[in-house]
């Protein structure tokens, strides 16, 4: 069973890509914000990190350049789960990606689509 860290500050919406994950096969494990967030990925190394952008302590950003960084979770896919960048623009406006540190990572735009969320998931570990 592939394993998702989900890392969100809002408890809500945890518990929907939660519930959504888990009764698709996923086995979920979430944190809180960045530093957790950190902290659950080195410790369990997830399949892939599904990781909001603005929260406190630490952003997702900052989280992301950092797992980069470390040799042990440098090769897991980050999903961004954001509102900053909305996944609903006019066909042919969509933005490629989230860049932090130079890099573009996938996202998925808050409010979420159910059915978008799982197929970038499975784009990226399945």
């Amino acid at each position: 069973m592939r394993k998702i860290l989900v890392v969100d500050d809002e408890p809500d919406i945890v518990e929907l890509v939660q519930s959504r994950l888990e009764a698709n096969a996923y086995n979920v494990i979430t944190a809180e914000d960045g530093r957790q967030g950190i902290q659950r990925a080195l410790s369990e190394l997830p399949d892939l990190i599904l990781m909001d952008i603005m929260m406190p302590n630490l952003s997702g950003g900052d989280a992301a350049l950092y797992l980069r960084s470390k040799e042990q979770t440098k090769h897991i896919p980050i999903v961004f789960f954001t509102g900053v960048c909305s996944s609903r623009k006019p066909e042919g406006k969509e933005p490629e990606g989230v860049n932090v540190g130079g890099e573009n990572y996938p996202f998925v735009g808050k409010p979420f689509d159910p059915d978008r969320l799982l197929s970038e998931i499975q784009r990226h570990i399945d």
